[in-house]
């Protein structure tokens, strides 16, 4: 009798994270979020691979509508992201890469109503319970090419907030 053979199919974020090193995960730390402010934004600084990305996590004390949205300013253009710098955490500890991406907790200027930012687009929208971690994107889609960025604003004032995105580098 030949022995049993086993297939495991792997998602792209756990191959990229194998083969290179290039999976990450930004969490900012809990803070008292005002109502309408961006909890997490994500800016892809790669010069030759799109972040690609793969979840994205939300926590509050209080139930909240999320929007998930890749902000412009109302020229269309590309944001540049203030607030608290967080760093991106490899996936892959035995390769320790750096994340090329500049990503911001309690996020001042780019949430989703600052009137400067008219041409921000909804990827994702809708409510999350009270204390429960909720996933509000899962296998995505979303690419994010070099300059872009996600955010994510939570609309109710919220007194604990957090955010969790996970993604990948490559080339397509």
């Amino acid at each position: 009798m030949l022995p049993r053979r086993i297939t495991v199919k792997r998602t792209r974020l756990e191959d990229t994270s194998i083969e290179n090193g290039l999976s990450f995960s930004w969490a900012n730390a809990t803070y008292d979020a005002a109502a309408n402010d961006t909890i997490l934004l994500v800016k892809n600084t790669s010069a030759t691979q799109n972040l690609h990305i793969d979840q994205i996590w939300c926590h509050s004390d209080v139930t909240t509508v999320v929007r998930v949205h890749v902000p412009r300013d109302a020229s269309g253009n590309q944001v540049t992201p203030a607030g608290t710098a967080v760093t991106g955490v490899c996936l892959n500890f035995a390769k320790g890469n750096t994340a090329p991406a500049t990503a911001m907790a309690d996020e001042t200027d780019n949430d989703i109503t600052n009137t400067t930012d008219t041409d921000s687009e909804i990827i994702w929208a809708g409510s999350i319970p009270a204390d429960n971690a909720t996933p509000v994107l899962i296998s995505s889609g979303l690419i994010l090419p070099e300059g872009e960025s996600i955010a994510v604003d939570y609309v109710e004032d919220a007194g604990e907030a957090y955010v969790t995105i996970i993604g990948h580098y490559e080339n397509t």
